[in-house]
């Protein structure tokens, strides 16, 4: 009897943590903007500093 009870309640426990596990929470906003930011923020140099240095590819300056 107990065993059948502690069968059904896992069971469910498991189907709770099943149909939670696809949805989007909090800290995984956190963390996304977490790591977008830094991004998003050195996106501009990045491309400067590529942009430097195609243009010194381009014109060979030696």
């Amino acid at each position: 009897m107990w065993l059948k009870k502690r069968k059904e309640t896992y069971k469910r426990k498991k189907e709770i943590r099943k149909n939670n596990s696809d949805r989007y929470t909090f800290m995984d906003g956190v963390l996304d903007i977490a790591f977008y930011v830094p991004e998003l923020i050195f996106l501009p140099f990045r491309i400067l500093w590529y942009f430097i240095r195609f243009i010194g590819k381009v014109f060979d300056w030696t």
